[in-house]
């Protein structure tokens, strides 16, 4: 029987071992140390406990017994908030977004290409690009509820020669949760011509205007279908105005989330004449203290709130993760708790 959630292990090449609690990769563990320490480990460099080892003798009752173990083990698991545990069936959508780096100079902005995760599951997935007839692949990776994420970055010339993107995937909460079909879909943007501002539009997830995609069987007025002309689908593309940033109350049962807000008036007593630069230094030392320290301890994610404003702290933020931290992953965090003005950083 192989390694998996709740199994016993030791350490190949160490003393010592623990408890699997999850897996990052399909090569990856991470296991619960006798000390409390969750830490990441090669499945190579494993070996299972004898007690948990298969024996082909044991009675039936045993294997049904080790068979429902890792759906135990993963509803209990620490680091899973109370929300994620409770039983939900799916709500919520799956979308693919482009939106324009700089919507002043179009004709020479790059395109972002997003997954969006208006959910209540999390989301496996692969994306890819069609060119020349043949499918290639972009991005995989896991995409939490409620959130989104860029997946890749065009030029206008290169996303010219795309024809259609593609993206599937798996759905799925921690704990208990209904399952649910596989999501597939193929977005046809040969139509569009994205050097025009009238195909992007005013939505619900992000700050700037951008051209959202939905599937055909949930098409709406947002919703992109790829055989109008170019005068059917500035019609149908969303004319929402006016849409309102995303807030909810967040939970605080998840003791391995932080949240550090930098707004300069969370940071200091006054910063009447302040510079802007200098606002923004100490903005950004709190940011680097904050991430060094989470670093030190248990936590798992990090969010950072930085609001919209005029995006130069965001942008720094996220040169000083790409410089200085090349092995952290971060994303935009949940648009429904934080509206468009945070990053999460994941720390483990």
């Amino acid at each position: 029987m192989g390694i998996r959630i709740g199994s016993k292990v030791k350490f190949l090449n160490a003393v010592g071992g623990g408890t699997v609690k999850g897996f990052s990769d399909d090569k990856t563990a991470l296991i619960e140390t006798v000390d409390g320490f969750d830490i990441p480990v090669l499945v190579t460099d494993l070996i299972l406990e004898s007690s948990d080892s298969y024996d082909p003798g044991s009675a039936g009752s045993e294997t049904e017994h080790n068979e429902i173990e890792p759906a135990i083990a993963e509803i209990i698991k620490s680091d899973v908030s109370f929300e994620d545990k409770k039983y939900a069936e799916f709500t919520g959508e799956i979308l693919l977004a482009i939106v324009p780096e700089n919507d002043q100079i179009l004709h020479v902005s790059n395109l972002g290409l997003y997954v969006i995760n208006d959910s209540n599951y999390y989301m496996n997935y692969i994306a890819g690009q069609k060119d020349s007839g043949v499918y290639a692949h972009i991005s995989t990776g896991i995409v939490e509820p409620d959130t989104k994420l860029e997946i890749a970055r065009f030029s206008q010339t290169d996303i010219s020669k795309i024809s259609d993107f593609m993206l599937q995937g798996t759905l799925y909460k921690h704990g208990l949760f209904q399952p649910v079909e596989p999501y597939a879909e193929v977005f046809n943007i040969e139509k569009i011509n994205f050097y025009k501002m009238q195909f992007f539009k005013t939505n619900d997830y992000f700050h700037k205007k951008a051209l959202i995609f939905r599937r055909e069987n949930e098409q709406d007025d947002q919703c992109v279908p790829g055989n109008l002309t170019e005068t059917d689908w500035s019609e149908i593309i969303n004319q929402k105005e006016g849409a309102e940033e995303k807030v909810i109350k967040k939970s605080t049962e998840n003791i391995h989330l932080k949240e550090i807000d930098l707004h300069i008036e969370e940071l200091v007593e006054t910063h009447a004449g302040l510079k802007n630069s200098e606002i923004l230094n100490i903005q950004l030392s709190k940011f680097k203290d904050a991430l060094e320290s989470a670093l030190q301890s248990e936590i798992q994610k990090i969010v950072f709130i930085h609001g919209i404003g005029n995006g130069i702290l965001k942008y720094e933020l996220r040169k000083k993760l790409d410089k200085d931290y090349p092995e952290l992953r971060y994303q935009d965090a949940s648009f429904k708790e934080y509206g468009f003005g945070a990053t999460m950083v994941y720390l483990k």
